[in-house]
Order: C-alpha cells, then sequence, then structure tokens
C-alpha cells in the first residue's frame, strides 16, 4: 500500500485477477425439456428419426392434404395453415442454396486458404466425367 495516493482511485475499478469463462461448445442447440413422455426417447427420435420441423411439416401436408381445395373462410383454420405452411415454403426457397454452390464457397475458401489443398482436392474430381456425361 506504499503506492496509495497513486493508486487508490484505480482500485475501485479492478479487473478480475483470472478470467475463468465456462466455453459451452452447445450454446445455440435448441434444447426442449418438457416433453410429454420419456426425455430420452423424445430426444432420439428428434436426432434420429425427424426433427419436430420435419414432423410439423409431413402433418401439414396430411392436414391439406385431407382438406382438399375446398374454399374456407378467412379464419378457419385450415386457411391459417395454409397460410403458414405458404410462409415456410417461401423462407426455405429464400434460404435455399444449392449443394454445387456449398462445393464452389468452400472450395474458393479452400484456394484463398490452403492453395495446395485445393489443387490436390480439385485435382481427384477433375478426370471424372460428370453424371451427364458419364450417361451420354
Amino acid at each position: 500500500m506504499a503506492d496509495f495516493p497513486f493508486t487508490w482511485p484505480y482500485s475501485l475499478f479492478q479487473a478480475p485477477k483470472t478470467f475463468d469463462q465456462p466455453i459451452n461448445p452447445g450454446w445455440f442447440d435448441v434444447n426442449i425439456n418438457n416433453y410429454a413422455g420419456d426425455p430420452q426417447v423424445e430426444k432420439d427420435v428428434v436426432e434420429k428419426v425427424a426433427s419436430f420441423g420435419k414432423q410439423l411439416g409431413i402433418l401439414t401436408d396430411a392436414v391439406l392434404e385431407l382438406a382438399g381445395a375446398k374454399p374456407r373462410p378467412d379464419n378457419s383454420a385450415v386457411t391459417r395453415l395454409r397460410d403458414i405452411a405458404a410462409k415456410v415454403e417461401a423462407l426455405k426457397a429464400l434460404n435455399k442454396t444449392s449443394l454445387a454452390e456449398h462445393a464452389d464457397a468452400a472450395m474458393k475458401r479452400l484456394a484463398k486458404a490452403e492453395p495446395d489443398a485445393a489443387r490436390r482436392i480439385a485435382a481427384v474430381y477433375a478426370g471424372k466425367p460428370s453424371s451427364a456425361t458419364a450417361r451420354s
């Protein structure tokens, strides 16, 4: 404390001596813990069979197929479901990127970061005929 006259205002705002911050790799995972049944079974279903979105999509398609094309009042559940389904399809179309576009973007990043690796990988596929060429 010999340096008291010069450090006392700063001692009020000291940073912690250690920065011990846990890193949670699953911070973006959606964890739903209010399962109606066995949580492990529910988790397995979502991971191994069909996501919640996939399940909802199938149910939506089934309900709309059963409802048919018969016009409904504007506020009916079927009309609202059709509206939601259309919005979901629009969002999916907006965010859809082809596999070829993903591969092209990845190769561009690889060519910039690791040119030798990019050339090696490109050479593996350069000699192979495309599926269109293979059918001719």
